[in-house]
């Protein structure tokens, strides 16, 4: 009887110590060696393609013993959305090294590198506050960014950010993405045209803010052009809102102040207004192209301008369905005015 228990306590025993030694096994470092490494949870990863992810690049063993580490460190500082982890998307610095409890607490801490997306259209002010918002910025630091920041070449895109990036690193990533999208192929078609290359990213800011879609703007750029050959006014509504609300910004720089989330960047101008206002930016006034672009065009507006579509067209507007509709004379447009928007 004795030898029996003696048999039946060393078999659990050993039952123990090999769940014990998988455990172990699962639970440490894949690796002894290994660096730091950049890993990148993408903004549509669900929490199955992450633990393949980390599976299939060597930082961990079994899936479903990560998520339950994941879980409890989730749990304990609260970041677990209806139950289940909420891993901020970005860049995430990891070792083969780490053991699972290191490996979830570095996620869960949350990304070195956050994902920003800026969409085509935008004023600097606005790309500050969309920055502002992801980045945790203080309004120093956003004042900072639009004095810094040059009006028109803050390429639209999803950037991964450093979370302590300062201003002017921000801008110069950009920057850079300007530089590589506008790339020599489209600067050297301008320059076929004899277009240079600050006065297309003008008329690109132009088509980007007229446009009710990129199948919209090759025409627009068509007109547009038309428009400033035959050395017309421009009349484009979204010079005067960039006139407008350049004077209030500047009210509020004053009082080191920036504008806040809830302000109005590109106001519906009333009755008559158009003319009023003086600026060089009103081109209801000039007839010229602005001084400079009123906000920062996505590529297609800058082929847009590069190759327009051909048309005698001089005016056109989008109706209440976004469709756009031109005119070749006044006569024409005004008519489009009263059938369309009347």
């Amino acid at each position: 009887m004795k030898f029996i228990k003696t048999v039946i306590y060393g078999g659990v025993l050993l039952c123990f110590g090999i769940a014990f030694f998988w455990f172990y096994h699962q639970f440490r470092g894949t690796s002894e060696k290994g660096s730091s490494q950049r890993f990148i949870i993408g903004l549509n990863t669900t929490n199955g393609q992450l633990a393949d992810d980390l599976q299939n690049k060597g930082f961990i063993k079994n899936k479903k013993l990560f998520w339950i580490f994941l879980n409890v460190v989730c749990r304990q500082r609260k970041t677990c959305l209806k139950g289940d982890p909420k891993l901020e998307p970005g860049a995430y610095l990891i070792s083969q090294k780490m053991n699972l409890y290191q490996l979830a607490g570095t996620l869960a801490y949350g990304p070195f590198q956050k994902w920003v997306l800026i969409p085509p259209g935008k004023r600097k002010e606005q790309t500050a506050l969309i920055l502002q918002k992801a980045l945790n910025w203080s309004d120093q630091i956003v004042l900072s960014f639009i004095n810094e920041a040059e009006e028109g070449y803050l390429f639209p895109d999803t950037y991964l950010i450093d979370i302590d990036a300062d201003p002017q690193q921000v801008v110069q990533k950009l920057l850079n993405n300007f530089n590589e999208k506008f790339d020599a192929q489209l600067q050297k078609d301008l320059l076929a045209n004899n277009i240079r290359n600050d006065t297309a990213l003008k008329i690109a800011s132009l088509v980007e803010r007229e446009s009710g879609g990129d199948e919209d703007k090759p025409l627009i750029a068509g007109i547009i052009w038309n428009r400033v050959e035959k050395k017309m006014r421009l009349e484009i509504d979204a010079t005067v809102q960039y006139a407008i609300v350049s004077q209030q910004i500047a009210t509020l720089a004053a009082s080191y102040q920036p504008p806040t989330a809830d302000f109005n960047f590109w106001p519906i101008l009333g009755p008559g207004i158009v003319r009023t206002i003086d600026s060089p930016y009103n081109t209801y006034r000039i007839k010229a192209l602005p001084p400079g672009p009123i906000c920062s065009p996505g590529l297609s507006s800058l082929k847009a301008v590069a190759y327009p579509a051909e048309t005698d067209a001089l005016y056109y507007l989008h109706s209440g369905d976004k469709q756009i509709h031109t005119a070749k004379t006044y006569k024409e447009h005004l008519e489009n005015i009263k059938k369309y928007l009347e």
